[in-house]
């Protein structure tokens, strides 16, 4: 049986049709983690820049260390609010993956290799040997789990903490405009990625207008996503009516300062975006 579940009811969203909608299921865990972390390493115009030259080793130590954060009860793959983009059509690179409906072998390689950065990205890329190609990570605000599974996230992604405190600091919204006050009512997104060579297809603008509607479904009346990616803002900060998205937050990447040993330092300097968003999107009727 294919890993993930199929969605019924796409809200009116149509993608081409070689890709179908899916939920992300807890079989997906790693495969999750593995592709996000290549799209934080390798495509994000901030990330890619800041790395570059240890791309590879940092994904490959990012995707170990983020496990328990995957495995979380109430983060994306067990938490019933994430899904992902399947390519009905993918052409596996191993028939051991195409048995299995795909396979992730990132586990195999070596952080002492050193050849690993070598031809790193096609390498890692070539071990995401199964069909999900796009994906919209979600929780739900008022139960964001435990905290050790984030303190692993940040252990791997250590740069990204200080961007979410700074939005914290510096969100002008009285919080009890935005705010959960119980379960089922704010979205946080925690990850947008598409694959390479899925690219300029639309997939991620659907996907996101489908996460859009079904939430709206469920019941929840507003999502917030941090948007690294021009195109990722373009989409979020222009929901489709009724709903209303506000721009509601921007990191300083370039200008950005802080301290180390006794030093500023501006560890963000090197992206190729000189401000990251945050969006708040209401869910109006």
């Amino acid at each position: 049986m294919a890993p993930g579940a199929p969605v019924h009811d796409t809200h009116g969203v149509e993608l081409p049709p070689r890709y179908e909608i899916r939920v992300i299921t807890p079989d997906l865990a790693d495969w999750i983690s593995a592709l996000s972390c290549f799209s934080h390493f390798y495509e994000s115009p901030i990330w890619s820049a800041i790395y570059e030259g240890c791309q590879a080793s940092q994904a490959i130590q990012a995707y170990h260390a983020c496990k328990p954060f995957y495995q979380m009860p109430e983060m994306a793959a067990k938490n019933g609010l994430s899904f992902c983009i399947w390519d009905k059509e993918f052409v596996f690179k191993r028939p051991e993956s195409a048995a299995k409906g795909g396979a992730c072998y990132w586990d195999d390689f070596d952080l002492n290799d050193p050849n690993l950065e070598l031809n790193g990205r096609q390498k890692l890329l070539d071990a995401l040997d199964f069909p999900l190609v796009g994906f919209g990570l979600s929780f739900d605000k008022f139960l964001p789990g435990d905290q050790k599974g984030w303190d692993a996230a940040h252990r791997g992604l250590p740069l990204i903490r200080p961007m979410g405190k700074y939005f914290e600091a510096h969100d002008p919204r009285p919080k009890e405009s935005w705010e959960p006050t119980a379960a089922g009512q704010v979205i946080e997104r925690v990850g947008t990625g598409t694959r390479e060579g899925y690219h300029g297809q639309g997939l991620m603008k659907g996907l996101a207008k489908y996460i859009m509607l079904e939430m709206k479904s469920r019941g929840y009346r507003g999502i917030q996503i941090n948007c690294g990616a021009p195109q990722v803002h373009r989409v979020w900060s222009n929901a489709p009516k009724p709903f209303r998205s506000s721009t509601v937050g921007t990191f300083p990447t370039w200008i950005y300062e802080t301290e180390e040993n006794g030093k500023k330092v501006k560890p963000y300097e090197k992206s190729k975006l000189g401000n990251l968003y945050l969006v708040w999107i209401e869910l109006l009727d």
